[in-house]
């Protein structure tokens, strides 16, 4: 059945450009001074009402796994309400809710990171230019495994085939995680035989005025006869 939420008016369009425009002008909405939101989740929309009002986001659970994971897809449904509703400061907190979750350790002392469905969740409700979608792929450029893919076709775990299907690797994120390895390969990891980065290896480190190069370049070494 449907959910009917009360709000201040000034206070949502003042934050939600969505909102704004549904009040401000010659809709049906702005004289009935009702928005119908049927496709969305009333418990996200309340999550948002509570960030709206009172600045923080109700979210935090510290079990490993499913459980924990159930946060990120939580997370991720808020993201996507949050771009519906236009609403730029409620998509970075979000954004900062995940990573904060990213750093955190579960109760088993370990770090869980997005997994399967909540991958699928965001790329199917979010333009290419999402920077959540740009998240998900530098998390799993700087800290996933072979086995994070690998697990979706492993998905006999009962206790984990909520999040590990198959079919949940999208095929746009395949595609941006490819683009992102390969570059972080060509702008970052440079090769040691490479000139310009052979300066790591030197006693000096990466400071290259002090490389002997640098003073070669300079005429400052000094001659010593033998």
């Amino acid at each position: 059945p449907p959910v009917a939420l009360s709000v201040h008016e000034k206070l949502i369009c003042s934050s939600s450009d969505f909102f704004k425009n549904a009040m401000n002008r010659d809709w049906k909405e702005s004289k009935q001074r009702l928005v119908h939101l049927e496709d969305d989740d009333p418990d996200m929309f309340q999550l948002y009402l509570h960030w709206l009002y009172r600045g923080t986001l109700p979210v935090r659970i510290d079990e490993p796994g499913p459980v924990g994971n159930s946060e990120y897809l939580q997370l991720a449904k808020a993201y996507i309400l949050g771009d519906k509703l236009q609403d730029g400061d409620f998509k970075d907190v979000v954004i900062h809710a995940i990573i904060d979750k990213c750093k955190s350790k579960a109760s088993d002392g370990r770090h869980w990171f997005p997994v399967g469905v909540i991958l699928r969740c965001v790329y199917d409700n979010t333009p290419e230019s999402s920077r959540a979608r740009r998240l998900l792929v530098d998390i799993y450029v700087h800290h996933g495994s072979g086995n994070w893919l690998s697990d979706w076709w492993q998905s006999g775990k009962v206790a984990y085939s909520r999040f590990y299907q198959p079919d949940d690797i999208p095929k746009d994120f395949l595609h941006d995680i490819t683009i992102a390895f390969l570059d972080r390969r060509k702008e970052k990891e440079k090769r040691p035989t490479d000139n310009s980065s052979t300066c790591a290896y030197h006693q000096h480190g990466l400071e290259e005025m002090l490389c002997y190069r640098a003073r070669l370049r300079d005429g400052i070494v000094m001659k010593v006869a033998l």
